[in-house]
C-alpha cells in the first residue's frame, strides 16, 4: 500500500476543493436560470429516477442524506409545488413516507435537466479527453 505523503494528501485536497468550487457552480446557475438549487434538482432526479415516488429513507439511502435536513428540504419542495408526500403505512414500518413528483416537479425538473447537462458539458465534460475519462474510470472504481 502507498504511503501517504504530500503529494498524496495535496490531490485529495485538490480533487475536494475542485468538486466543491464545480458543484458551487452548477448551483449558482441553476438557481439563476430556474431558481432552483442543485440540492433541490438531485432530489428530483433521485425521484425521477425512481419512476415518480419513492419512499423517505430510500431516497435518505440514494442521496445519502440524514432524514431531518432531507425532512427540512422536502417541505419547502412540497410548499412550492414540486413534491407530495403521502403517508402510507406498511406492515414493516407505520411512519413510512412516500414522495411523488407533481406535475410541476416533472416540467421543473425537465426544464433545470436540459440545463444541467448544458453545465455539466461547459464546466466538465469538455475539458476532458478520452483518456482523462478512461483514467478517472478507473480511480472512481477503486473508490467505490
Amino acid at each position: 500500500m502507498p504511503r501517504l505523503d504530500a503529494e498524496r494528501i495535496a490531490l485529495w485536497r485538490q480533487f475536494c476543493q475542485t468538486s466543491a468550487a464545480l458543484q458551487r457552480r452548477v448551483d449558482q446557475l441553476l438557481v439563476e436560470e430556474h431558481e432552483l438549487p442543485l440540492a433541490w434538482f438531485d432530489v428530483l432526479t433521485a425521484v425521477r429516477d425512481a419512476g415518480g415516488s419513492m419512499r423517505v429513507h430510500q431516497l435518505c439511502e440514494v442521496l445519502d442524506e440524514v432524514p431531518s435536513s432531507l425532512s427540512r428540504r422536502l417541505t419547502r419542495m412540497e410548499d412550492e409545488g414540486y413534491l407530495r408526500r403521502t403517508y402510507t403505512p406498511q406492515p414493516d414500518d407505520r411512519r413510512a413516507v412516500t414522495v411523488s413528483l407533481t406535475a410541476d416537479g416533472r416540467t421543473t425538473w425537465r426544464d433545470a435537466n436540459l440545463s444541467y447537462r448544458r453545465l455539466v458539458q461547459e464546466h466538465f465534460s469538455r475539458r476532458l479527453t478520452e483518456t482523462d475519462i478512461g483514467a478517472l474510470q478507473r480511480v472512481w472504481s477503486k473508490l467505490s
